[in-house]
């Protein structure tokens, strides 16, 4: 799988990500750089699909989890499980 952008909005921000897939590790997973709008701020996270179905996200920065707003992460994840709805159809 390639690289790939998604956008997105949460509490009226608007972001924008470069997601990098990281597949032959341990675990599979998404690097995320993220930037808000009109601003340099760059997160880089590591999304892991996880729970005993694969349907939720967990998140990792410098191998700790991410001490981020979890609702930002949330929204994140559900932003990649759209774009891999979209390329499937």
């Amino acid at each position: 799988m390639k690289e790939f952008v998604i956008d997105f909005s949460y509490q009226g921000v608007r972001y924008t990500a470069l997601v990098i897939p990281k597949t032959g590790s341990d675990q599979d997973g998404y690097t995320v750089k993220l930037q808000r709008e009109n601003q340099e701020f760059e997160l880089d996270i590591f999304a892991i699909p996880c729970g005993n179905d694969k349907m939720e996200w967990c998140f990792r920065d410098a191998g700790d989890l991410a001490p981020y707003d979890k609702d930002l992460l949330v929204e994140i994840g559900e932003a990649i499980e759209r774009h891999q709805t979209q390329t499937t159809e």
